[in-house]
């Protein structure tokens, strides 16, 4: 099945980059340093991944399976969104979105790597968490803020909604919700859904739509019985977070999308949506959460210097990804189990063809888990 990856950003200056750690490669206690070692220093020659408008004619033509990602601020300035779409032509086909907050509560379920060096960048007494991963809590506190329907249950009528829309279509509804008056109701809108800022979130639909990192997977793709799944994974370490979504039928992976959130340098990283707003102001001094694939010209200059990496994080990236697509999990198993069964003197690329991250079997289980998830 041919492949391959189309990567647009926010911004053209933002191109993709870093991450991997090997036993070799030097053990940093700060959090803002997370080099990544390739574990060959030969070039695998793995496809680059700048956008040409050859590629962007023939994504638009194809009907391939893609995921589009994009981190916005739906929801005030104590929170950032990650809104994950999958398109069938030019209607939505699926959505997920999560939004990732910090809180002082101890009865919660932190982001991966919370308890360990990652955790060290936020303030005191300060845990990062997903809100659907803990819709008990976040859903009790909007119950105190007079709310009748959960989180959850707000974001999935949200989502539903969007399904089978055109981007049109959802720039008509926020122009419709944005024009209610005091006693109008949100849910006369959107089925089910409460939250006041129901536009916000589709907007962050549309958004991610327009501008989102796209990774294009199986190249013929019947979506009908398709399955967007997603979650959180710690696939490279204790110093990150990753955010995995997953389009597969059944257990057959027709695209996925891979990213880590770390907390570094904000001289030379771009952070987070609301990192200079509300959600920033629960950093540790000097640090900033930032997504790697959004900064990879940075985290790749970081990685050569700490650990003389040879191939980027989304070269890397795109080589596990396109080995995943129209692979099953019991494939990527195996897989994995041949990449744990190698030698110091073998290479990951000659496996995993183009990959050369240490971490490459840890990756391709977080595709795994959020499947089977």
């Amino acid at each position: 099945m041919k492949k391959k990856i189309l990567m647009g950003l926010l911004s053209s200056t933002l191109l993709l980059t870093a991450c991997g750690n090997t036993e070799e490669s030097p053990e940093e206690n700060n959090p803002a340093e997370d080099p990544t070692e390739d574990v060959t220093d030969e070039d695998t020659g793995a496809e680059e991944t700048n956008d040409s408008s050859e590629e962007v004619d023939e994504a638009e033509e194809s009907s391939a399976a893609t995921i589009k990602t994009l981190y916005t601020a739906p929801h005030g300035d104590k929170a950032f969104a990650a809104t994950f779409v999958v398109m069938d032509g030019d209607t939505i086909a699926n959505v997920v979105i999560d939004e990732y907050q910090f809180t002082d509560s101890e009865e919660v379920t932190g982001v991966p790597n919370s308890d360990a060096q990652f955790g060290e960048g936020s303030a005191e007494g300060m845990t990062l968490i997903s809100k659907l991963e803990n819709d008990d809590f976040y859903s009790e506190n909007m119950e105190q803020a007079g709310s009748t329907v959960s989180y959850g249950d707000n974001l999935a009528a949200i989502e539903d909604f969007a399904k089978g829309k055109t981007i049109a279509e959802i720039e008509e509804t926020i122009d419709e919700l944005d024009g209610l008056g005091e006693d109008d109701d949100v849910a006369d809108v959107v089925s089910g859904a409460t939250l006041v800022d129901t536009s916000g979130y589709l907007q962050s639909i549309v958004d991610t739509t327009n501008d989102g990192i796209e990774f294009i997977g199986a190249e013929e793709a019947d979506l009908t019985n398709a399955e967007l799944s997603y979650s959180l994974q710690a696939p490279h370490g204790d110093q990150s977070f990753g955010v995995v979504s997953v389009l597969h039928e059944g257990d057959t992976v027709l695209a996925a999308y891979v990213d880590e959130f770390q907390f570094v340098d904000p001289a030379d990283f771009d952070g987070v949506p609301n990192s200079d707003a509300g959600f920033g102001e629960n950093y540790n001094e000097d640090v900033v959460l930032a997504s790697k694939m959004q900064n990879d010209e940075a985290y790749s200059a970081m990685m050569t210097e700490f650990a003389e990496a040879t191939n980027t994080y989304a070269e890397n990236m795109q080589a596990i990804i396109d080995f995943a697509v129209g692979s099953s999990v019991e494939d990527i198993e195996a897989t994995i189990a041949e990449l744990d069964g190698l030698g110091e003197d073998d290479d990951i690329t000659d496996v995993v063809s183009g990959a050369t991250f240490a971490d490459t079997d840890g990756y391709l289980q977080a595709i795994v888990n959020t499947i089977k998830e």
